[in-house]
């Protein structure tokens, strides 16, 4: 740009008292151009973003209209409940957990036709998984630290339990008399290498959720068609809660055809310590049975059983093969 003062720019000159004014008169001037300038970049810039905005409400228009017209609108309905069964993810998996991000929860929220046929398509609800949160706090605290911690811990588990436990009542519920599949991976290890009374808090806690659960699974034993166990159960049956999964007659789970079970009988140092309880769990589980396994229906069986549980009589808990 021209200046008078051009040729002394990025030098050292040093304006003498009659230059000073002139030099603060083109200071000005220019910014009273650059305010120029930024108004005319606000009114451009806000023209630019009324031209966004008018896009976008064009866009959500189109969009919204397209919908009326897209292909599985037209679907029939039980077309439509086909495509749902297959969004389902395969158990095990993240995905298949019991919350609101679940794809049947998901389906059932998109509209009000859709969330009807949902829950007119049982077999979208018949998906039972059951991931229990593991206790494993830091175990040193200091005595008078204990019960403050252990009740902590054990609120965090019983929440943990409550929202299982309405999560399945809904899937239940929704599945009306469908077939289960039925996923549960659970320990009955309160606190590993706790003593009490932290381990006694936790124990307890943990023991009667677990019970919960296991008996809300039960009132719907007659429908489990499939069933995926993988359990760490305490060596003192009497208290155990997880192992009465396993002690159902025949008549219990008629339609139970495929099994997986894996059970892994917890160590007495690993195991809730309870005072005057020796737990035992090679002796309690020797002979064991297991009626669950049991049944005309069973035609697949997979069993992993370490330790003491090995002493399962796996060929006289199978149907004769007459039977089969």
């Amino acid at each position: 740009m021209d200046s008078p003062f051009s040729e002394y720019l990025d030098s050292g000159y040093s304006p003498s008292d009659a230059e000073i004014p002139l030099i603060k008169a083109l200071i000005q001037q220019k910014l009273d151009v650059i305010d120029s300038i930024d108004k005319e970049i606000n009114d451009l810039e806000e023209s630019l973003a009324a031209l966004k905005a008018r896009r976008k409400a064009n866009k959500i228009f189109i969009r919204k209209h397209q919908a009326f017209i897209a292909p599985i609108k037209r679907l029939p309905p039980d077309i439509l409940s086909t495509v749902f069964l297959a969004c389902l993810p395969v158990i095990e998996c993240p995905e298949a957990a019991m919350t609101p991000n679940h794809p049947a929860v998901v389906i059932s929220q998109v509209c009000r036709q859709w969330r009807q046929l949902a829950f007119d398509t049982p077999l979208l609800w018949s998906r039972i998984q059951l991931i229990l949160p593991l206790v494993n706090c830091d175990p040193y605290y200091a005595p008078d630290e204990a019960d403050r911690e252990g009740e902590a811990a054990a609120a965090l588990f019983n929440s943990a339990i409550q929202r299982l436990y309405d999560a399945t009542t809904i899937w239940l519920n929704r599945s009306k008399g469908c077939p289960l599949l039925i996923f549960v991976e659970a320990t009955e290890s309160a606190a590993v290498g706790f003593g009490p009374p932290y381990s006694k808090i936790l124990e307890d806690s943990v023991l009667m959720g677990l019970g919960k659960l296991v008996s809300l699974l039960l009132s719907e034993s007659k429908r489990w068609e499939q069933v995926r166990f993988k359990l760490a159960i305490i060596g003192n049956d009497s208290k155990s809660q997880l192992s009465r999964l396993l002690f159902l007659t025949p008549q219990d789970v008629p339609i139970l055809r495929k099994a997986s079970i894996v059970i892994s009988p917890l160590e007495v140092s690993e195991a809730p310590i309870v005072p005057s309880v020796e737990p035992e769990p090679t002796n309690s589980w020797y002979g064991i049975a297991m009626g669950t396994i049991h049944g005309q229906a069973l035609r697949s069986l997979t069993l992993a059983c370490p330790k003491a549980a090995t002493k399962l009589k796996v060929l006289q808990i199978m149907p004769k093969p007459g039977a089969v």
